[in-house]
């Protein structure tokens, strides 16, 4: 066992520990991330509804102060007919009351309907037997649940008093500090929200409208999917930091300070200071079942790694030896076919260059001279594919034909049978896949031929063939072939053109899938020949 071995076996080991033990405080950091954000979710969807809802407060108050500035007078029936959609939309309303302004002259009228009334030390309701000014509750929804608070006197409580007065010198909906509620529940603190309703002839105050509230019902029906998240403790910092509701036990500012979350809301004209206190199962280290699963498992797998890994090396230790020799054999074996593949068509050329020999035998014995004709074109047909062979076992894979290479040596060819023309050939670096190698070297040879035989009728004259390519994109070539010659015939049509040449043309054209179309006129020919290639 080798030094880098030991040290890759160790590597293993120490990285295998580390990623386990990362995924498993990843894993629970997720869970801490997502119970922050459900944390900061439900602290911001607490201030949103709190706001939403002493709004509506607001607009509730609102809207019954202006029904009495212009009704004279409101029956506990009327009252509770229009109050009825008003407590089904607040959450943790306790009841909504009229309290009219009554003065010692006109109090015998009142209380003829009712008793004037306040609390005692007890909390029970006695006959007051203050003189002056007066809000008594005349009506009240919901009656049946509030009956016993009708004709309590709401000036004789100094919190709420002080609210009234702040309603009629502001003209604006004010909101009470904490109080003991008339129907004393627990010692659990309330607040009224109430507006002062003036006479529109008068302009004086004919009394006040109220909403009351229990802080643990509003708080608990308007936050109650966010209580599952956090306890909540609210003061009223304008009643000199007063608790106004809280979940939990511990309110002191201690307590507060180490682990809460500070918010501030305008209740109505007042200012209230909250705190957030999440849940201590979304503030504790998780602890997720998984992610000890994982960490087992991680543990074990590295162990399973490690003796896997070393296995694995004892076995590659001796599959290597017998790779090196199953390649060696392989790569003699490669260049044997190799030599083979460019043998036969070394051999391939040289036979079609015996036929071609042959050929030129048979024409020396012809005296027709359009049998000499149509051996010489067989001939040129014969020595571009014999060319092609050539160029094929002459590339070092045997896989592609180099263009370039072809057309100068095919020119070089046509130029020892015919002086009388001078060529040039433009075209980059392109290689022509097998398939295609063969048909494009006889349309190539037969458009060259055609030129040379009928582009120049007068060989004293400066005659040029202009040989192009280039590729138009990554699967497709184009190649023009241009002489300066007499031009076509003016009734030329390609596709109908008789000769064996331009069948021979058509008919590769269609095999290769190449397009092929020309332009002509008394300066010279051009034929361009499109066709795809994958090389």
């Amino acid at each position: 066992m080798t030094k880098g071995q030991l040290a890759k076996y160790a590597a293993v080991k120490v990285l295998g520990t580390a990623l386990s033990i990362f995924i498993f405080y990843s894993i629970n950091k997720t869970y801490q991330d997502r119970n922050k954000a459900t944390v900061e979710n439900a602290v911001a969807k607490a201030e949103l509804k709190l706001g939403e809802e002493l709004n509506k407060i607001n607009l509730v108050i609102e809207s019954m102060a202006f029904y009495y500035e212009n009704t004279s007078e409101v029956s506990q029936t009327l009252f509770e007919r229009f109050t009825n959609p008003f407590l089904r939309e607040l959450n943790g309303i306790r009841a909504l009351e009229w309290a009219p302004r009554i003065e010692d002259s006109t109090e015998d009228d009142f209380e003829r309907l009712t008793v004037i009334t306040k609390t005692n030390t007890l909390d029970s309701l006695v006959v007051s037997t203050a003189r002056g000014v007066h809000y008594p509750i005349q009506v009240l929804n919901p009656l049946t649940y509030s009956q016993k608070a009708i004709g309590y006197d709401l000036y004789s409580d100094d919190t709420r008093r002080k609210a009234i007065d702040r309603a009629i010198r502001t003209e604006k909906v004010a909101l009470t500090g904490p109080i003991t509620l008339i129907l004393n529940d627990n010692d659990v603190p309330g607040v009224l929200a109430l507006k002062s309703v003036s006479d529109t002839i008068s302009n004086q105050t004919k009394g006040v409208v109220a909403a009351v509230y229990r802080m643990d019902d509003l708080i608990g029906n308007t936050l109650a999917s966010e209580l599952n998240v956090l306890d909540i403790c609210i003061h009223d910092e304008t009643s000199d930091v007063e608790l106004l509701y809280s979940s939990f036990g511990d309110t002191t500012p201690e307590a507060l300070a180490n682990r809460s979350i500070n918010g501030r809301i305008n209740a109505v004209d007042r200012l209230w200071d909250i705190h957030y206190i999440p849940k201590s199962e979304y503030l504790a280290f998780p602890h997720v079942f998984e992610s000890y699963v994982v960490l087992i498992l991680g543990l074990i797998s590295t162990i399973l790694l490690t003796y896997t890994v070393k296995r694995r090396d004892e076995y590659n230790d001796r599959l290597e030896a017998r790779v090196r020799l199953r390649t060696s054999e392989l790569e003699a074996s490669n260049e044997l076919k190799e030599n083979l593949l460019r043998e036969i068509h070394h051999r391939v050329k040289n036979n079609l260059q015996i036929t071609s020999s042959l050929m030129n035998m048979q024409k020396r014995k012809l005296f027709s001279a359009e049998a000499v004709t149509a051996l010489s074109d067989s001939q040129a047909r014969i020595s571009a594919i014999a060319l092609t062979h050539q160029k094929i076992y002459q590339d070092k894979d045997s896989k592609a034909v180099n263009l370039s290479d072809y057309l100068n040596d095919l020119m070089e060819h046509q130029k020892k049978m015919s002086y009388s023309f001078s060529y040039k050939i433009e075209c980059p670096e392109i290689s022509i896949d097998l398939d295609n190698a063969v048909p494009l070297a006889l349309i190539i040879s037969e458009l060259v031929t055609n030129a040379l035989k009928h582009a120049y009728p007068d060989t004293t004259q400066y005659n040029e063939l202009l040989i192009h390519v280039e590729r138009l994109n990554p699967e497709k070539v184009s190649l023009s072939i241009l002489d300066n010659g007499k031009g076509l015939p003016k009734d030329f049509n390609i596709e109908k053109a008789e000769g064996i040449g331009f069948e021979i043309i058509r008919a590769l054209c269609r095999q290769i899938s190449a397009k092929l179309s020309y332009e002509s006129n008394g300066g010279g020919t051009q034929f361009n020949l499109v066709f795809p290639n994958k090389t």
